[in-house]
């Protein structure tokens, strides 16, 4: 026996679009036969999914920098481990 559909409560917004963009929502969700709102929550999800993905890499690259001369200068001090590699 399968499982009821769980349904979450949702909240009504009032968003105001441009005519052509909710002209193309309208057909891309007819297309998907789905409605203006589930496609407009799934791209609303999809762009926040980016966004924390965005700011989690800048959070990365800062991390990377601050240590960018303690790195540098722990790669040198083994620098004469390859050395002895290469021989």
């Amino acid at each position: 026996m399968a499982r009821p559909k769980v349904v979450h409560p949702m909240k009504r917004v009032m968003v105001t679009l441009p005519p052509d963009l909710l002209t193309t929502i309208s057909q891309v969700a007819e297309r998907r036969d789905s409605n203006r709102s589930e496609l407009i929550r799934k791209a609303l999800a999809f762009y926040l999914d980016e966004v924390k993905r965005q700011e989690f890499a800048e959070e990365m690259k800062e991390g990377y920098l601050v240590n960018a001369e303690r790195s540098l200068r722990i790669c040198n001090e083994f620098a004469y481990a390859d050395a002895e590699l290469a021989v």
